[in-house]
């Protein structure tokens, strides 16, 4: 594949945001260009996943500034699963947010403020030095702070206020760790900080730069303590932009985890990586008693979101090349699992006109096609086998059995259970409960259809990489054997990066 080509994923939504401003408002060919958009884009991103497979990533250095002088662009086989991931999820939940709202009532600037998301997203997976990681950050923030409050009624605004400073204080320690790294190694670019880092030795300025890195991006990512903006924030969102945030946002944070400590960072940063994974344990455990103490869909949704990032984040602490399979094929599964369940939480309250647990019943015998989406993607969220959501989670609890880490496996074992505790408070208020004279049943609003089509659409895939894990662990094994060649990464960055 080109190396032009890397590009692309950037490009594209960035330009059909711009189109689609062109346009003013929302129209029927506004959607047919965003459609086309979102189809384009995830034809890109698997062609991606083919042409780096056991192969060498896709390397552009912008203007023909080689590394470490100019901004470059790298597609590794990771990279390639995130646009693969973020492409069609983006395209589920473009296609939900079509069927929910008609053309009439979608506000003008939604699509537009999407595709700036989606270019934020995409430039986060591309991007191979921390100065340029820190602008992809910006524009997927500043595009998900003017989502969040643009539907928002003057009570949901509140709610963003955490959200907004949270952030604005990760993107200030992202700023120093940028400066903190430079002043140590000369540069901001991946490859040279990982060789430089290899040269060092044992500088405690390493350590300290970890440390900020890790708070800077556990704080993206939802770990614990720096969760709190995360579970009052997300429920305000319109369910299909709630969809893409739950299945794509916090991913961003696990991603760059993963690559910062997995491939920038020395291997041997031990009490980080264990830092890590207690914090990990933390966040599964509060993150699902969170949720066991909700009573509203949306809410129940949020918090769990937290409590599997907790997963994800303990195979990186765990840290070895089983471990990081492991947290890559856990991501799989949860972007797609989770996406749909909010898709599912937006389909419930059409159905009943609210997610509130006292005020849902009767959907199973309305539309037990949802009902079925749902209870198979709440199974698998909780790790049931042979559901997706097992596969990541076993090969977790095995490694850090291995490791001896029995507290955290422990921890990891009673999130799991809660988990299927509170997906089956849903079930029962929402699917299987008759309720009372006060729950209304929707079922002539005829918008719930293709929504459930798409979060069966959604189901689908998930119910396939549960019962195709072999072909997704062989994915996920490739690229965390990429992720953990320091060597080859480093030569193919400084050693091959051309201008074309």
């Amino acid at each position: 594949m080109s190396a032009n080509f890397a590009v692309l994923p950037v490009v594209i939504p960035l330009a059909t945001a711009l189109l689609a401003l062109a346009l003013g408002r929302a129209s029927v060919l506004r959607r047919w260009l965003v459609g086309v958009s979102a189809v384009l884009q995830t034809s890109l991103a698997l062609a991606f996943m083919v042409a780096t497979f056991a192969a060498p990533p896709v390397v552009l250095a912008i203007g023909g500034w080689v590394a470490p002088y100019g901004i470059v662009l790298v597609v590794d086989h990771l990279a390639a699963i995130m646009l693969a991931l973020g492409a069609v999820t983006a395209l589920a939940t473009l296609l939900f947010g079509f069927g929910e709202l008609p053309t009439n009532r979608e506000h003008p600037l939604r699509l537009p403020l999407v595709q700036f998301l989606m270019t934020g997203i995409n430039l986060s997976f591309c991007t191979a030095d921390l100065f340029n990681l820190f602008v992809a950050f910006e524009v997927m923030l500043i595009s998900s702070y003017a989502l969040l409050t643009l539907e928002a009624d003057d009570w949901d605004i509140k709610q963003a206020f955490p959200y907004l400073a949270l952030n604005l204080i990760g993107s200030t320690l992202f700023l120093a760790a940028a400066g903190l790294a430079y002043a140590i190694f000369g540069s901001l670019n991946f490859a040279q900080i990982a060789q430089q880092a290899d040269l060092a030795g044992s500088d405690p300025r390493i350590t300290l730069l970890a440390l900020i890195l890790m708070i800077v991006f556990g704080l993206k990512a939802g770990v614990f303590p720096l969760y709190y903006w995360l579970p009052n924030s997300y429920p305000i969102l319109p369910s299909p932009v709630a969809a893409l945030y739950a299945g794509m946002l916090t991913k961003v944070g696990v991603y760059v985890l993963l690559r910062i400590f997995g491939q920038v960072l020395p291997p041997t940063l031990h009490s980080i990586h264990t830092l890590l994974a207690w914090l990990a344990g933390a966040t599964m455990l509060f993150g699902v008693l969170g949720a066991v103490s909700r009573n509203f869909v949306r809410g129940i949704l949020s918090w769990h979101i937290l409590s599997q990032i907790g997963y994800m984040v303990l195979a990186i602490g765990l840290f070895s090349e089983w471990a990081l399979t492991a947290a890559i094929l856990y991501v799989i599964h949860h972007i797609i699992v989770k996406s749909t369940l909010f898709m599912v939480g937006g389909t419930i309250v059409v159905l009943n006109g609210s997610d509130d647990l006292e005020k849902t019943g009767r959907i199973w015998g309305a539309a037990p096609v949802l009902g079925l989406v749902f209870l198979i993607q709440a199974l698998s969220l909780a790790g049931l086998p042979p559901l997706s959501g097992f596969w990541g989670k076993y090969l977790i609890i095995v490694e850090g059995a291995r490791q001896g880490e029995w507290v955290l496996v422990g921890v990891a074992l009673l999130a799991g259970v809660l988990t299927l505790f509170s997906m089956l408070k849903i079930w029962n208020g929402a699917f299987w409960r008759e309720g009372g004279d006060g729950v209304r049943l929707r079922i002539h609003d005829r918008r719930w259809r293709p929504m459930t089509l798409v979060c069966a659409g959604m189901t689908v895939l998930s119910l396939g990489i549960g019962f195709g894990a072999e072909f997704f662990l062989a994915l996920s094994r490739e690229a965390a054997r990429q992720l953990m060649d320091r060597a080859g990464y480093i030569q193919h960055i400084l050693g091959s990066a051309t201008g074309g």
